[in-house]
């Protein structure tokens, strides 16, 4: 499920922690390098992405999605994707939790 502007510019990473914390995931900060490549994968758990600042191109099953500051990315458990971090890096919480 991608939620596009999932929080809004200015809002406080405390803020949106609890947030993602009501939704059962403990989220843990990621900070990539630009065009660092997330080859194609899965994992048994569901995981969540929520973009702080940069970009990514992300992929899930053949769907891509260009994840931005303020969006957020819930991947099923053993969902195949990969991604493409963009030009300027990609700041984001990542969680996951088995549903």
């Amino acid at each position: 499920m991608f939620q596009k502007n999932f929080f809004k510019k200015g809002e406080s990473r405390e803020v949106i922690i609890e947030v993602i914390k009501k939704e059962g995931f403990a989220p843990l900060l990621f900070t990539d390098e630009p065009k660092y490549i997330y080859s194609l994968h899965q994992h048994p758990a569901t995981k969540l992405l929520v973009c702080l600042e940069g970009s990514m191109e992300v992929e899930v099953n053949s769907e891509k999605f260009k994840f931005e500051a303020g969006d957020k990315l819930i991947i099923p458990g053993n969902t195949p994707h990969s991604a493409v971090v963009g030009d300027k890096g990609c700041i984001f919480f990542w969680s996951e939790k088995v549903i």
